[in-house]
């Protein structure tokens, strides 16, 4: 039973050092995803064991098997660490410490002085569940979308791992080997050192797997990102540069139909929209890189964001006479720019959807509430049906009358997205004919 368990060790060691290899090749070279170092880590240390366990069974030394045994303990401990750093949680390191000294006080009692191995390794598979069995936990209750398909399938290899650690407790007695204490191995312990062995080795290329696959989910993440960043700023554009067209065409009526000081309030209307655009494309760049360094921390004037939107739609604004009240309104802790762009949103909204029987009517106005600040957004318009509110915030959805009215549906899908990344949220209520209030809630500035 000892050259079978010593050679099966010596196996199992040489494919720990492999794939410890892998791991730190990963680590250094095309993957620095949390993780992959303590793994490496762990079955560096796991095929020493199994080196060090295979040496005392083949010459009968329990000092070399009890040192091997250790190393199983922080072999263990190890590939637990790494499930915590792949999630980004802090290591228990009382946990850890407390798994160490059981570990041993366990080998030096049972296998040193009283030579009872059943013991010694009924011991160790207590701490083993524990640890085991927290970490499924962990590993079972990760929110984030990247991980969590391959943390569902960690934590169940983690939880059998445990439940087989529990199981062992009660089994391992049943079976009696001899009485020498060099010769106590039964085919139970045979199974179970492959068993364990072979559950690390999958740990590690289930996080390999988790790594890759996060990864990959990042990687398309940031191509949807892309591909809505491209379509918003394409929509945020579009009433500037209708504006600069508009005035354009205007300009380049005949003489007969305009004096000269009519043409050039034109084109220095078209002029203004143009700058607009230029600024609004370099403040999105400025955005775009803070963002990168990290979120920074902004405070916006929500009353001038509102006028400088209303700017970017002041010939639609006075084309149909459209009457905006603005009240007082407290700062809030987001970007500018961002703020901008919601407002932008939802007053073009407010002008393409009025009601054809009576003056357009904005009122805006705000109220602090806690570390909140609530921004009403109210008009007189077409109003939506309750049936078609639940949906107005879905990217490329238009509904009820509004798909009569010229539009792309990406408007009031990029405004929940901007309030929502800003920790705030944005709500609608409204009854098809009488208009509609838009409530903005954001965290307040500090």
């Amino acid at each position: 039973m000892m050259f079978n368990i010593s050679s099966i060790l010596i196996s199992l060691a040489v494919v720990q050092f492999i794939m410890a290899t892998i791991l730190a090749a990963f680590w250094l070279t095309r993957l620095k995803v949390g993780g992959l170092k303590e793994m490496a880590q762990a079955m560096t240390v796991g095929g020493v064991g199994a080196l060090a366990i295979s040496a005392g069974a083949a010459t009968k030394d329990i000092h070399t098997a009890g040192f091997g045994l250790l190393c199983f303990v922080v072999t263990i401990l190890s590939a637990a660490r790494a499930m915590g750093r792949l999630q980004g949680r802090k290591p228990r390191y009382a946990l850890e410490g407390a798994a160490l000294i059981v570990a041993v006080a366990a080998v030096y009692f049972f296998l040193i002085v009283k030579h009872d191995i059943p013991s010694m390794l009924a011991s160790n598979s207590i701490v083993f569940a524990i640890v085991c069995g927290l970490t499924a936990r962990d590993l079972f209750g990760e929110r984030d979308p990247s991980l969590r398909t391959a943390c569902r399938i960690l934590g169940a290899m983690f939880a059998v791992f445990a439940i087989l650690q529990l199981l062992r407790i009660f089994v391992r007695p049943l079976f009696d080997g001899p009485v020498g204490p060099n010769d106590q191995i039964v085919a139970l312990d045979v199974a179970f050192a492959f068993v364990g062995m072979a559950t690390v080795i999958g740990w590690s290329l289930g996080l390999l797997w988790a790594s890759c696959s996060r990864a990959e989910y990042q990687l398309r993440a940031a191509y949807e990102e892309l591909e809505r960043f491209s379509g918003a700023v394409a929509h945020d554009l579009k009433s500037p540069l209708n504006a600069v067209i508009g005035n354009l065409e205007a300009a380049a009526l005949p003489s007969a139909a305009m004096d000269a000081q009519l043409r050039a309030e034109f084109l220095a209307s078209a002029h203004k929209a143009a700058l607009r655009m230029n600024r609004f494309i370099g403040d999105l760049l400025d955005d775009a890189r803070s963002a990168q360094q990290g979120p920074p921390v902004e405070v916006a004037d929500p009353g001038q964001c509102l006028h400088e939107a209303q700017d970017s739609l002041r010939p639609m604004i006075d084309a149909i006479a459209a009457e905006i009240t603005i009240g007082d309104l407290p700062p809030v802790a987001v970007s500018p720019l961002q703020l901008t762009r919601v407002f932008q949103n939802l007053l073009d909204n407010a002008l393409k959807y009025r009601s054809l029987e009576r003056p357009l009517t904005i009122d805006i106005s705000a109220l602090r509430q806690g570390d909140a600040v609530i921004i009403y957004i109210k008009d007189n318009g077409v109003g939506i049906a309750q049936a078609d509110q639940p949906r107005v915030f879905n990217r490329f959805v238009r509904a009820g009358k509004q798909s009569l009215v010229s539009g792309d549906g990406v408007g009031l899908s990029e405004c929940r997205r901007i309030v929502e990344k800003a920790g705030g949220s944005i709500d609608l209520s409204s009854q098809l004919g009488a208009g509609a209030t838009f409530r903005l809630i954001l965290p307040a500035a500090s």
